[in-house]
């Protein structure tokens, strides 16, 4: 009974097309991947953050963005030594899903990344239209706050849907989140009033 078991448990293995002096030559490789991954994601984390001291950024930005930052950073390069590291595996039902999971983080971060420099232009222009004095300059700052913000975010959605294949879905959130984005103003619009 116990060989039975064995042969099956072999077989299975084979089936998965596993070899086992490869298979363990693999792990070992995978397994330094994401050690010289996670070397390599602290030191660079270490080397921003003093470059960040040295400019004195934190006068600029606030603390707490900037370890968010580096944050971002500093995981999406363990995702990509991980995801190195699957493929060095080789085992076609673990790799391919989760390598599809895996290329989804980084197009999340890049998309919230955008979102935050769209944020920092779209704030920064409101303020130099709204210093203008001029007639209407602050309806005119409101207007290039949201349009600016509203292009970036379309990107982000770009950038975070990347893995989804079909055009039309894809089109049909960004339109999906144009008319929330719409009646979010509008409703703000009319509480002012």
């Amino acid at each position: 009974m116990q060989e039975s078991i064995l042969n099956a448990l072999f077989e299975r293995i084979e089936g998965l097309g596993i070899v086992s002096g490869e298979f363990i030559a693999s792990i070992i490789i995978a397994i330094l991947v994401i050690i010289i991954g996670v070397f390599i994601g602290k030191i660079l984390k270490f080397l921003f953050r003093k470059l960040f001291e040295k400019t004195k950024l934190e006068k600029v930005i606030n603390l707490s963005f900037i370890n968010l930052f580096l944050s971002v950073l500093k995981w999406s390069i363990y995702i990509l030594f991980i995801n190195l590291a699957l493929l060095e595996l080789n085992v076609p039902a673990l790799t391919g899903w989760l390598v599809t999971i895996l290329g989804v983080i980084p197009a999340i971060t890049g998309a919230l990344i955008l979102i935050s420099v769209g944020f920092a232009i779209a704030t920064y222009l409101k303020d130099v239209v709204a210093e203008s004095h001029l007639e209407g300059c602050m309806l005119l700052s409101k207007i290039f706050f949201f349009f600016i913000l509203y292009i970036f975010v379309i990107f982000a959605f770009k950038t975070a849907l990347i893995s989804i294949q079909d055009r039309l879905l894809s089109n049909i959130l960004i339109v999906g989140f144009t008319l929330l984005g719409g009646a979010a103003l509008l409703i703000n619009y009319y509480k002012e009033r």
